[in-house]
């Protein structure tokens, strides 16, 4: 089963993907999808798909419509370029939290989705919105799962990993070993905080893998085998938690 929903905003009116199993079986656990910097787009949603299969209530938020821009959008033109890492720049943690906190709503109404905690997980962007996510909700948050992420170690004094206080969450890093967006002395600061604070997680580097490497799409990162790794662990983590 699936649909799109609009959701208005204090900043204009968000799509929003939603899929879950038919027939009986539910209500199933609400999960929550945040895209990459390309943008939300068919392959976006086949991800969800997939996720949904599994038995859960997935919501994927667009979470470009502030800023004018409709996935799928060509990182290889530097005019797109420009504008994508300015709108990455401009969506904030707080921002994404009012987003998904709406979108969420929708699942509240939905007989099919199940009341309580909630999983998160998110690929490049994503994958840092999954993290300061699992923040900002805190006890709400059961799971999240950052794949190929970036920034999530910056000198910023608002960098994610110096604010992890408030995670409840088990959390997942799936780690491509050739990505300047995630490198082994970012991960070992990151490491450093996650333990420093109690929290429970694993952090996965994936041999021969670059940025973007979940994106068959892209052939020129894609890694089919490091997707699948990548894809059990996700199932694991969600299926430990969450049912």
């Amino acid at each position: 089963m699936e649909r799109t929903e609009t959701v208005a905003t204090s900043d204009g009116t968000m799509e929003v993907f939603i899929t879950h199993p038919g027939g009986t079986g539910g209500p199933f656990p609400v999960v929550v999808q945040l895209m990459d910097g390309i943008g939300m787009r068919e392959e976006l949603r086949d991800h969800a798909r997939r996720t949904a299969s599994w038995g859960y209530f997935v919501i994927a938020p667009d979470l470009y419509y502030r800023f004018g821009l409709k996935g799928p959008l060509d990182f290889a033109d530097p005019g797109q370029r420009q504008r994508i890492m300015a709108a990455i720049h401009e969506l904030t943690a707080e921002r994404a939290t009012r987003d998904v906190e709406l979108a969420l709503e929708l699942a509240s109404d939905d007989p099919a989705a199940r009341d309580g905690k909630i999983g998160l997980y998110g690929f490049c962007m994503g994958g840092k919105l999954a993290l300061e996510l699992a923040q900002s909700l805190g006890e709400r948050a059961a799971a999240a799962a950052s794949i190929h992420p970036g920034n999530l170690v910056t000198e910023d004094p608002e960098s994610p990993h110096r604010h992890l206080d408030a995670i409840a969450a088990e959390l997942y890093f799936g780690i491509a070993d050739d990505d300047a967006n995630a490198t082994p002395a970012q991960m070992v600061e990151l490491e450093r905080e996650l333990q420093r604070r109690g929290i429970q997680y694993q952090l996965q580097w994936h041999p021969g893998a670059l940025h973007g490497f979940m994106m068959p799409s892209r052939p020129e990162l894609s890694n089919p085998a490091a997707a699948e790794t990548v894809w059990r662990k996700i199932k694991a983590l969600f299926d430990r938690t969450l049912k």
